[in-house]
């Protein structure tokens, strides 16, 4: 069997180490492209090393004579324009630095291959959260929002951003600029108002996170896992590696592939819809923290794997890679069919994808547009299963299709809708707030409002925000939302205990 075979397990593929950038597959020759074969690499935590992964990528074109047609980027971007955004980044201090981005941001190099990417635990949340539905944070690097679907060459892949905490998991996007230290890190924790759009979408193809789903290392070498790491002993025992969120996703969308970073490790599972894990499991209990996407308000339902033998068993390869180092296992090759065939292009040149909003994803995004919440609490969402959600999903499908019905497939092209417009400017150190106009473009294109850092900006000009004013308004709102911030914790906590960190700092 072809090595890059997408029929083929990635469970067995991750047995093969020329797939992995530290012995470059000598393979690839051997399966010559198609016109709707797709080659795709997906990396793991980039950490800002934006060279070293093209340098790779194009690399293993060279030894392989294979174009890659798309790149899959799988977290902790730190797309960091300029000293400004460095409040910006959960990371300490001593992690602090602009990385590779700003050259792609200025236009002094260009990403050769498109590029999607995700959102982590360390990205410069202010750029981000400017491209809340997605957008070009550089030319040929797409953001896939906090939570996202497109089509490259017909191919469905769906995203969502950050890691999962409980205690924001039902909150709103109440954060605003300049970040308290506490807003800083619930900036990139998942929402169940994204879950719940997510959970709307038929199968993709592809699903990208940050995070693990919880209990997916269950249909892997749990062993061979916990000899890699570990400290990840106690929450394998005790049901709680990775996002129930996600769990619920996988066993709810159940995707062809899904690829995840976050953990810095290469680890790969063939999970089994409609069945059970066996012969790998060391926890006995299931997380009681799983969540049901058809129930978002109850965070204490468990999430099983339903058995269902008059329904054929679907599969998803699980592959989770590491981060970009020199000795890290963080790049990853594979082929996939595509269900259409890439435009034209010139002799020498290299050929392009079609690169689309995925319409469903659109009538998604209209009928939940209601719940959107910029509050610290998340109004109540319906269920999946809402008469009325379901009717108002309808009527946006009906409205949107009749909208293209002439214009075709061509009037949901990402790159007629969005363009890469720079913010902020270049070599600044002052933070600021800015309109995206890609955000703008988009929600008007779309027919929703614009509610992302609207408070009386013109577009495009930075907020009055002067960090080094003790008197200025932004450090008066941040030093009264710190100090209640604070009384609240002293109350929960006691003052006999003292605050602690409990993510965990992935670098």
């Amino acid at each position: 069997m072809d090595p890059e075979d997408p029929s083929r397990s990635l469970c067995a593929q991750a047995q093969i180490a020329a797939s992995s950038v530290s012995q470059p597959n000598k393979m690839h020759g051997l399966r010559l492209h198609t016109l709707v074969t797709m080659k795709i690499a997906v990396e793991g935590c980039l950490h800002g090393e934006l060279d070293a992964i093209y340098r790779d990528i194009l690399e293993n074109e060279r030894e392989t004579g294979e174009q890659v047609d798309l790149v899959l980027l799988c977290g902790d971007i730190q797309a960091l324009r300029s000293e400004a955004d460095l409040p910006s980044l959960a990371v300490p201090e001593k992690y602090k630095r602009l990385g590779d981005f700003p050259s792609y941001y200025s236009g002094e190099k260009t990403a050769p291959i498109l590029t999607l990417v995700i959102g982590g635990n360390h990205e410069a949340s202010n750029y981000m959260w400017e491209l809340y539905y997605g957008g070009w944070i550089a030319p040929n690097i797409y953001y896939m929002g906090s939570s996202g679907c497109v089509e490259v060459n017909g191919l469905v892949i769906a995203a969502a951003s950050g890691i999962y905490k409980s205690h924001d998991y039902m909150r709103g996007r109440f954060e605003r600029q300049p970040y308290s230290m506490s807003d800083l890190r619930s900036m990139y924790h998942t929402r169940a108002f994204d879950i719940a759009k997510l959970s709307l979408l038929s199968s993709p193809d592809i699903f990208m996170s940050h995070d693990w789903p919880n209990g997916v290392e269950q249909w892997g070498d749990v062993q061979e896992l916990i000899r890699k790491k570990p400290f990840f002993r106690e929450e394998i025992l005790s049901s709680s590696l990775g996002s129930p969120p996600l769990q619920t996703l996988l066993y709810e969308l159940q995707p062809r592939y899904w690829f995840s970073a976050h953990l810095h490790v290469r680890f790969a599972a063939h999970v089994m819809h409609g069945h059970a894990p066996s012969g790998t499991s060391l926890a006995g209990t299931s997380n009681p923290e799983a969540l049901d996407i058809n129930d978002v308000d109850d965070e204490n339902d468990s999430d099983g794997i339903a058995e269902d033998t008059d329904v054929p068993s679907r599969t998803t390869e699980f592959l989770a890679l590491s981060k970009c180092t020199p000795r890290g296992d963080y790049l990853h090759f594979f082929h996939l069919d595509a269900p259409e065939a890439a435009p034209p292009s010139k002799i020498g040149e290299r050929s392009q994808v079609t690169f689309r909003f995925h319409e469903p994803w659109l009538a998604i995004t209209k009928a939940m547009d209601p719940y959107f919440s910029l509050q610290r609490y998340q109004q109540p969402i319906p269920p999946i299963q809402d008469k009325g959600l379901r009717d108002s999903l309808t009527r946006e499908e009906k409205s949107l299709a009749t909208r293209w019905a002439s214009a075709g497939k061509h009037a949901l092209d990402i790159r007629q809708v969005q363009s890469f417009s720079r913010t902020a400017p270049l070599n600044d150190s002052t933070p600021a707030i800015y309109r995206n106009p890609q955000t703008a473009a988009f929600c008007e294109w779309l027919g929703i409002p614009n509610r992302i850092n609207i408070q009386s900006m013109p577009e495009m000009t930075p907020m009055n925000t002067d960090l080094n004013d003790p008197c200025s308004p932004s450090n008066e709102v941040a030093r009264i939302r710190q100090a209640a911030f604070d009384r609240k914790r002293k109350r929960a906590q006691g003052p006999a205990q003292p605050a602690r960190n409990t993510e965990r700092v992935s670098k």
